[in-house]
């Protein structure tokens, strides 16, 4: 396994990642421990080492120096996958350090409240539940003993009354401290995983762009709140070719392309989402038809005018768009319908163009394809209104 070199904190925001993949249902214990092991060695080398050489004990001194060395260890351990095996190498070294401290100065100065501290970092770990059943049983045994013990007989070190309780406030103290830092820690891991999976949960994870029931749920609330807009429903041309001439990941990567396309030619506000497979939806708020059809035709100009550059070929692609207003019908499937209709309509009329057309009764049926010599042979008539004139794309 070759050597890393990580930083004490991390980048802001961010953990430090693992040699071994982790499955998402074990990050939170990842990231919060990734913490912890910083907060201990900032706990033993700048709080506790210069408490116990004030208090003069050589004991206490070479265990904190010794618990730097394994929670190093420790932490090599975590970011080698191996979680429950550095958390209980944590939090042994943590029971060993309170033993003593209970040993050398007794009751009632304040060491025993690290035993709270020991049993949170203990059930906030990946360790199996049942281990973590017999751990705190252990620390809770032993402690008892100990303090037990001190009842029946002085500690191995007499302290002033004054020493003693100018004692007890410092470890009641440093425990508020580490406490503090402790559940900070746990409440930014947990709030920036929840972001995560919030994001997971509105974002398709292949384009980025909003998914369906994102996209639907946004129109959704516009449309109850009697809010303006337009929907654009745009659909890649001839996007089988791509997959079945140039394989799948060449697919996955036009769409991804495409996204980015889209993207630029987008307002401040505008909404973009995958509607399914090659189909998107772009939503435009307070947008008129003559101004959604501008930013539609933006969009498909982006997309016409830049290719996807690969390696060894350059692939242009176009969209047929079909557009609707939120006034034109009463609910919002209903106005997807209609724009569901134009973009065939566009499609039909021989892509890579926009339809916001008005009148949909007098549309001749879609013509039929034929292939000649393995090309597309596709007759179009013009669509006419009522009044039987010609409407225009």
């Amino acid at each position: 396994m070759p050597l890393r070199a990580y930083r004490l904190w991390g980048s802001r925001g961010t953990s430090l990642p693992p040699y071994c993949p982790l499955p998402p249902e074990y990050r939170r214990y990842f990231d919060t421990f990734a913490h912890l092991y910083a907060m201990a060695l900032v706990a033993y080398a700048g709080l506790m080492l210069p408490l116990f050489v004030w208090l003069g004990r050589p004991g206490p001194i070479l265990i904190v120096l010794f618990s730097v060395l394994m929670t190093l260890g420790a932490r090599g351990l975590h970011h080698r996958g191996y979680m429950a095996w550095g958390a209980t190498l944590l939090w042994g070294m943590m029971l060993l350090l309170i033993g003593e401290s209970i040993r050398l100065y007794g009751a009632g100065v304040g060491f025993e409240f690290y035993v709270g501290l020991a049993l949170l970092v203990l059930h906030i770990s990946a360790i199996p539940r049942s281990y973590k059943i017999v751990l705190s049983l252990l620390l809770l045994g032993v402690v008892g003993v100990l303090l037990m013990s001190m009842h029946q007989g002085a500690p191995s070190v007499e302290l002033s009354p004054t020493v003693a309780t100018w004692l007890l406030w410092v470890n009641l103290v440093l425990t508020g401290v580490l406490f503090g830092g402790v559940l900070m820690g746990l409440e930014g891991v947990t709030e920036r995983l929840e972001r995560a999976y919030r994001r997971e949960a509105l974002h398709d994870m292949l384009t980025g762009a909003l998914n369906r029931r994102a996209i639907i749920a946004i129109a959704e609330r516009w449309q109850r709140a009697k809010r303006p807009f337009a929907i654009v429903l745009l659909d890649v041309d001839h996007f089988k070719r791509f997959n079945d001439l140039h394989g799948h990941a060449t697919g996955d990567a036009a769409l991804c392309h495409l996204v980015k396309c889209l993207r630029q030619g987008l307002r401040d506000g505008d909404m973009l989402g995958r509607y399914g497979g090659e189909e998107f939806m772009l939503l435009l708020p307070g947008t008129s038809r003559v101004a959604a059809m501008t930013v539609a035709e933006r969009v498909a100009s982006f997309v016409r005018d830049q290719p996807l550059v690969l390696p060894d070929k350059s692939l242009g692609m176009t969209v047929s768009q079909g557009l609707a207003t939120q006034d034109e019908a009463a609910t919002l499937s209903a106005i997807i319908a209609l724009a569901d209709r134009r973009l065939y309509a566009a499609k039909g009329a021989g892509r890579d163009r926009v339809m916001s057309w008005e009148a949909f009764d007098t549309l001749p049926p879609m013509p039929t394809r034929c292939v000649v010599e393995g090309a597309e042979a596709c007759p179009f008539e013009s669509p006419r209104r009522h009044d039987d004139s010609v409407v225009k794309a």
